[in-house]
């Protein structure tokens, strides 16, 4: 029994030998040429926060960045980049990526930055990127590679301000202006004079004879609004208008018309809340006075008002912005905070409007567009 059973193991000993000569010599190892890296994205990014404590001192916290960009790769001339920057107190020293190449690309490599040493990718190793970094693909034996250059951008300001960055022109929203050119069209149709603007549930227009009307059915009718006060204070000539949803009922609209009156082009401020349907209440126009003690008013009508970050911002030819909080009753100017992209330029041809949470600028002297954002805190 013994000598069978050595004898089979002799066998499968042998057996397997020639197995694996056979093999050896008829495997065949494929190289592949390709050298790409098709996909970068950040998957941790730590925020340094300054703060205030309670008694006054200064001091930092830690946060995890929640958003992050998308990158571009230009395979052309071996670059990697992201165009939407990062909040400026990021720290960019301690970075995980997440990198994808091609099917038949071999092994990715980082240069060091202080010398010519390469370091294995891998996504749990953290990158320094405060400065752009060289990353390697190397194709699968390791004889050929294609060199990327790596820029991870961030804001250069401090977060809590209105950074711009200059777009093409293209770019530039038109769906205010498409909304605007329709419903001219309906009031011309219709027989009336001006355009004032549109909330979610009404339009309004001038009529010939300066009355201020209103639209519920998408222009088919319309009828005399109610106001509160004389009409001859309204802003007949030189006005803007906004209407959002108001942070106490999303679905009521609280309306907005600044502008100047043909008397004596001093500013007149009119507000109006338009409230759900369902409940039958049908609000009335509502002049608001300037009154004596207010020290934070608007010193002239504005050229442009939108609602942005939470506010309204009144876009003024000599002052710059301003912004109101309470509904246009008082105003204050932050130079700090918001500042025009056109700085040697003015407030006298322009377009403004919001889309997809940025504020979108346009001047029509230069024919440039930047995209504003404020950076989150």
């Amino acid at each position: 029994m013994k000598r069978y059973i050595y004898t089979l193991c002799v066998i499968l000993v042998g057996s397997s030998c020639l197995l694996s000569c056979f093999s050896d010599k008829e495997q065949e190892v494929v190289v592949y040429q390709e050298t790409t890296i098709t996909n970068m994205q950040l998957t941790a990014v730590n925020r340094k926060i300054h703060t205030t404590t309670a008694k006054g001192k200064d001091t930092t916290y830690v946060k995890k960045l929640t958003t992050f960009p998308k990158f571009s790769i230009d395979h052309a001339n071996g670059k990697i980049f992201n165009t939407d920057s990062l909040p400026s107190d990021c720290d960019l020293s301690h970075v995980l990526v997440s990198l994808t190449a091609s099917n038949r690309t071999g092994t990715l490599f980082i240069k060091a930055k202080e010398n010519d040493d390469l370091i294995f990718y891998s996504s749990v190793d953290s990158i320094d990127f405060t400065s752009p970094r060289e990353i390697r693909a190397y194709n699968t034996d390791g004889k050929l590679y294609k060199s990327y250059q790596v820029t991870v951008n961030k804001h250069q300001a401090a977060t809590g301000k209105l950074i711009w960055e200059e777009r093409p022109v293209n770019e530039f929203p038109t769906k205010q202006a498409e909304e605007e050119a329709k419903w001219e069209k309906i009031v011309k149709e219709a027989g009336l004079k001006t355009f004032i603007g549109a909330a979610r549930k009404e339009a309004y227009a001038y009529s010939n004879d300066g009355k201020l009307m209103v639209s519920r059915d998408n222009g088919s009718i319309w009828i005399e609004d109610d106001l509160d006060s004389d009409p001859s204070l309204l802003p007949l000539d030189i006005f803007d208008f906004v209407s959002y949803p108001m942070a106490t009922d999303s679905e009521d609209d609280y309306v907005l018309m600044i502008g100047n009156m043909t008397d004596d082009l001093s500013s007149s401020f009119w507000r109006k809340i338009v409230e759900d349907s369902k409940f039958g209440i049908i609000g009335e126009w509502t002049y608001m006075p300037i009154e004596s003690y207010n020290l934070y008013t608007l010193p002239a009508a504005p050229k442009a008002l939108v609602y942005f970050n939470h506010a309204v911002l009144a876009f003024c030819v000599v002052d710059g912005i301003y912004e109101s909080r309470d509904g246009g009753i008082t105003w204050k100017n932050y130079p700090e905070l918001y500042v025009l992209p056109n700085k040697d330029g003015d407030l006298l041809n322009f377009e403004v409007t919001t889309d997809n949470g940025y504020l979108w600028f346009k001047d029509l002297d230069e024919g440039k567009v930047w995209r504003g954002h404020i950076l989150e805190k």
